[in-house]
């Protein structure tokens, strides 16, 4: 090759470079840049309302208002294209046009939208796993369930009686999964339990004729919403009903609820002597010995202790602290101890709650509570308290744990009874609520 030749070509060179240089710069509209960031602002806000309103996590910190919480729900199709919409332009923006925004700087934004979208839209689904599809949830016999419960005998119980059968519920076990399945009593029952307030409601899960698929979704003001898959309506634990019932509602009296079945509380030992034989529920993809081991599913072996873990903390730090979880409780009441367990008879918009140191020492109480005369009792060979409709139509002065009285009749126990709520969590939510009524 002469130096003629070579020379040319060295100076094509220098110019492809420069011309290379020049077109990066060049094919950089003046648009691009503008459309990108305004781009990733709109996914930047998006995802803030979703992880706000609807991850467990953020409501430590922020108090998201109700109706925010409940419209983002409803628009969270909307909310979750207006995040990963914009922010999949931007990354066929700076596919196209490299100059537009550094990799670092990109990638940065990319995996903490990511990690906002993921702890609002799908990881409250993933963790919590609801097993009230038909025939999923694992009840074990009373032998086996001692070896699998954290705290065996004295492990507390949610006990649900549907017609004479009873299951039980230990909170560890109910704790996860929020919703359960309960076809060993009933196959038209679900006990929902919410850690945060501490309380156990069995329902049957229709309203207006309709069933309703009931999944766990979020908490607010420290109790469990749930929401309808069917008609992915909010349903709140406490109300029984869709939030679109209680908007439209000319008082609360006049709303439409899920039947309500009996529960109440026991330890796991004094369950055992109640209900000799009956079955206990236990979380199969939380419990030591039922969930797959490290080697097994590596993955959902440390997921799961990382969410169990967390639930726990929550639930201890709960039950020992004062202050709630989370700060959104906008009703206080000082009558009570915050985290005091209150004993609850809601009954036609009349709510009464009693503690268990007034009821141990009254031992059994007759009183009227929403026009309806009802007792109240304290069982000392079980260390519980029930509630029961009065049939009789006079005063009842003894009466069995199984509401059954010296002649043989028997009481209905009330189906609204709520054992054992926190206090501050109750009041909050029935600010109207008398205290140990006689």
């Amino acid at each position: 090759m002469s130096l003629l030749q070579r020379g040319h070509l060295i100076a094509m060179g220098r110019m492809g470079c420069r011309r290379m240089s020049t077109d990066s710069d060049r094919v950089t509209p003046s648009w691009v840049k503008p459309l990108f960031w305004a781009g990733i602002a709109t996914s930047q806000v998006s995802t803030f309302f979703i992880f706000r309103d609807l991850a467990d996590l953020s409501q430590m910190i922020v108090e998201p208002p109700r109706s925010s919480t409940i419209a983002t729900w409803r628009y969270r199709n909307l909310y979750s294209a207006a995040t990963l919409c914009p922010l999949g332009l931007g990354g066929l923006l700076k596919l196209a046009y490299p100059a537009v925004c550094s990799w670092p700087l990109f990638s940065a934004m990319s995996v903490w939208t990511g990690v906002l979208f993921f702890s609002g839209v799908i990881n409250p689904h993933i963790m919590m796993r609801a097993r009230n599809q038909k025939d999923h949830a694992v009840y074990v016999s009373q032998e086996d369930a001692i070896k699998l419960l954290p705290d065996g005998a004295d492990e507390p119980c949610i006990i649900l009686e549907v017609d004479g059968k009873a299951a039980a519920y230990p909170d560890s076990q109910a704790l996860r999964p929020h919703v359960v399945n309960a076809d060993e009593v009933s196959e038209d029952v679900v006990l929902t339990y919410c850690g945060l307030s501490n309380l156990g409601i069995a329902y049957t899960p229709k309203l207006g004729g309709k069933s309703l698929d009931l999944h766990p979704m979020t908490q607010m003001e420290n109790n469990l919403v749930m929401y309808d898959k069917n008609s992915m309506e909010p349903v709140q634990q406490f109300w029984g009903t869709t939030e679109s019932r209680m908007e439209c509602q000319c008082g609360l009296g006049n709303v439409e609820r899920m039947k309500e079945w009996p529960t109440y509380r026991l330890t796991f030992q004094n369950f055992c002597k109640a209900w000799p034989g009956s079955k206990v529920f236990v979380n199969d993809y939380s419990t030591q010995g039922l969930k797959p081991s490290f080697l097994g599913n590596p993955i959902q072996f440390i997921y799961d202790g990382m969410m169990d873990l967390i639930f726990k903390s929550s639930i201890v730090y709960q039950k020992t602290n004062e202050k709630p979880v989370f700060p959104t409780l906008k009703t206080k009441d000082n009558r009570l101890p915050n985290k005091e367990n209150v004993y609850a008879v809601p009954l036609e918009g009349d709510d009464v709650a009693y503690t268990k140191a007034f009821v141990q020492e009254k031992k059994i109480i007759n009183t009227t509570i929403g026009g309806r005369k009802v007792v109240v009792a304290y069982f000392p060979e079980f260390d519980a308290i029930g509630a029961f409709h009065n049939t009789t139509g006079q005063q009842v002065n003894h009466l069995d744990f199984y509401g059954r009285l010296k002649d043989g009749r028997k009481l209905p126990r009330v189906e609204t009874f709520k054992a054992g709520c926190f206090w501050c969590v109750w009041i909050n939510w029935f600010p109207q609520t008398d205290l140990n009524r006689i």
